[in-house]
């Protein structure tokens, strides 16, 4: 005799991680949904199956899946608000749990375009200022990192490049012509701070530079000269002539006396502010009999002229393009001069409109987020109007339209699928339809499916366009009963952008475009059909059984047994029947196989019986197996047999009885 002793598993270990520790570089311009890894543990037992769990320090930015330990991103992720993440993360196999700490770095892009410290420029130059005059210095910052926080200044705008120079790495301006205020009173300069990520963001802003008037330009009189003729009997305080002189300097600088220097010796004129000259005292020819006098006249403006719009009533721009980018410059003429000319421009802010309008430059800039799915267009009504006395005014529309970008992932809804398919069905049949809608425009709200996990064997396909399942291959539930599949909705995107270089000319993109996308879970269940007939586990299957002795146990011979792969209750429930054989000495249990002696044998009248049995499922249809035999055989004596003796226990405990023999 001997003694077999089977040692069973208790869950005793506890999980444990591979790779420890475990650190991840992820970027920030990475879209929901995105594996960044697959977290892994081994567990020495065999009892139980893992589950994976974020304990906290996720910040609801990641996702684990328990089963698979797929970790995946959940929200979108910004380095300049959050740089590093450090997960608590739980293996458990439901009585064992092991902890660690998984460190995600979070990596750069650029999605910071650089921002000016202050919204607005103004810097006052002397008009006698030298060549090499340092004006002043403009800077921005760009919270991004390395080459993307790297700044470098430009002027865009194409008006007095010849007058100022600016240094792109430090922003200083620098005066490199003469300046005379009587000629420009002021410059106003748009400035550009690049970063040198790729791509590359920028952001725009106004300069004003204004030249200070300096007194050097002498009044001017008109060179037309008068001749006037006066009785000599006029009385005291006649109006003689008014003459009009111009400085062109502002100010005080510019502003005019007059006085007579010549020609009167005896003060018998004066001359009042207004260049008004008059009889001071009473006149005599004979005494003197004329005065020579130079006259300047100067016509003066009068606001006759209104403002008038030059510049286009349409324009379009890019959504979620960054705040103080220029839109469009507004533009409006009046052919008056001076202040009568001189035009402000007024954007009517009747609505909360995410615009601005400097008031002098007439650049329209973007102040608040622009999102086309929100709103497609901007209607704008904007004024120019000139600062005479009365103002004069015209008042003109704009249309912004806003262009889409690919700003929106397609949604599923809803995010899990269920379905079920018999293992019999038609390759082409119709397993269900998945629907997800991209709130984009155009190629990017265009969706397109396909199967991107869960599959390998293909034995599903799914419309690209219609999002239609259907069987590909034959199946078979016993093969594989259950089937996890995960569908990707993707928009097309990158084909847009693909085919708008093509139109370009070019052969590649310059800067590659990810589609975005959204993912669903689809079970598919298979349901079991009858195509599978009992087997039996031997054959043919031999007995032994004494002549002249019912065997005990009722007259038990031996059990026979058949499988049947498919499922329960019908389609694998076997039922057992003789089918040939001595059906009078012999009977078989229809539900457990097990056959039985009638009555005793005698083995001088006959030594071997040959039974043939049917195994019968009771599924619809019925499926058989008639290949099985059993051979009885009645012998003299029974033979001898070895005993065994068999016990079970748990592992882990000492001075445990086995079992007890005899």
């Amino acid at each position: 005799m001997y003694l077999k002793v089977t040692v069973l598993d208790k869950n005793d270990s506890p999980p444990v991680f591979r790779d420890t520790p475990l650190t991840f570089n992820v970027s920030e311009d990475l879209n929901a949904g995105h594996l960044i890894a697959t977290i892994r543990a081994s567990d020495p037992d065999t009892l139980g199956s893992l589950s994976y769990s974020v304990l906290g320090g996720d910040d609801g930015k990641f996702l684990l899946e328990p089963d698979t330990g797929k970790l995946r991103l959940k929200d979108a992720l910004d380095r300049e608000l959050k740089n590093n993440y450090k997960l608590r993360v739980r293996v458990s196999d439901g009585v064992q749990h092991t902890d660690t700490l998984i460190i995600i770095e979070v990596s750069d892009t650029n999605d910071n375009p650089p921002v000016f410290d202050v919204p607005v420029y103004s810097f006052d130059i002397p008009e006698n200022a030298p060549r090499g005059y340092q004006v002043g210095v403009i800077a921005a910052a760009d919270p991004d990192l390395g080459n993307n926080a790297v700044v470098t200044y430009t002027v865009i705008s194409d008006w007095a490049n010849d007058v100022f120079s600016l240094n792109p790495q430090t922003g200083v301006f620098t005066l490199t012509a003469r300046l005379d205020y009587e000629e420009m009173q002021h410059y106003i300069l748009v400035v550009q701070a690049q970063d040198n990520g790729q791509p590359s963001l920028s952001t725009t802003l106004t300069v004003y530079c204004n030249v200070l008037d300096l007194n050097d330009n002498p009044p001017v009189f008109d060179a037309m000269s008068y001749s006037m003729e006066i009785y000599e009997n006029v009385s005291i305080g006649t109006p003689v002539v008014t003459v009009t002189a111009a400085d062109i300097d502002s100010g005080d600088n510019g502003r005019i006396e007059y006085t007579i220097t010549s020609g009167d010796d005896n003060n018998d004129f004066e001359i009042f502010s207004n260049g008004t000259i008059r009889t001071r005292h009473l006149l005599d020819r004979e005494t003197k009999s004329s005065y020579n006098l130079i006259v300047s006249i100067v016509l003066k403006d009068v606001n006759d002229e209104e403002p008038r719009f030059i510049s286009p009533n349409v324009t379009e721009m890019q959504e979620n393009i960054s705040t103080n980018t220029v839109v469009m410059v507004i533009k409006a003429n009046d052919r008056d001069e001076g202040r009568n000319g001189y035009i402000e421009y007024i954007l009517e802010q009747d609505q909360i409109l995410p615009f601005t309008l400097g008031a002098v430059d007439g650049l329209l800039r973007v102040a608040g987020k622009l999102d086309r799915e929100q709103r497609a267009s901007y209607t704008l009504n904007v004024t120019a109007r000139d600062r005479g006395e009365p103002s004069k005014s015209t008042r003109t529309q704009i249309l912004v339209k806003i262009l889409d970008e690919n700003d929106n992932n397609p949604i599923f809804d809803p995010k899990q699928y269920s379905a079920s398919v018999a293992e019999n069905a038609s390759i082409g049949a119709m397993v269900l339809q998945v629907s997800a809608t991209d709130i984009d425009e155009g190629a990017n709200g265009r969706v397109r499916f396909s199967i991107a996990a869960g599959d390998d064997n293909r034995d599903f396909s799914i419309s690209e366009d219609s999002g239609i399942v259907r069987v590909a291959k034959n199946l078979n539930y016993e093969r594989k009963s259950r089937y996890e599949l995960t569908i990707q909705a993707e928009d097309c995107a990158a084909d847009l952008a693909l085919a708008n270089e093509s139109m370009e000319g070019r052969n590649k993109l310059l800067t590659p475009i990810e589609n975005r996308y959204d993912i669903a879970e689809l079970t598919i269940i298979i349901t079991d059909i009858n195509d599978n007939s009992p087997t039996f586990l031997h054959s043919p299957y031999l007995a032994n059984v004494m002549e002249n002795v019912i065997p005990p146990n009722s007259g038990y011979v031996i059990q026979v047994e058949a499988y049947d792969a498919d499922t329960p209750p019908f389609n694998s429930l076997v039922r057992y029947f003789l089918k040939e054989g001595d059906t009078d000495l012999f009977r078989i249990n229809a539900s457990t196989g097990e056959i039985s002696l009638l009555r005793s044998l005698d083995r001088e009248t006959k030594a071997e019986y040959i039974l043939t049995l049917v195994a019968m499922d009771t599924g619809t249809p019925i499926n058989g197996c008639y290949q099985a035999y059993q051979c009885c055989d009645a012998t003299k004596k029974l033979p001898l047999v070895k005993p065994q003796i068999g016990c079970t226990i748990s592992e882990g405990r000492l001075d445990t009885p086995l079992t007890e023999c005899q």
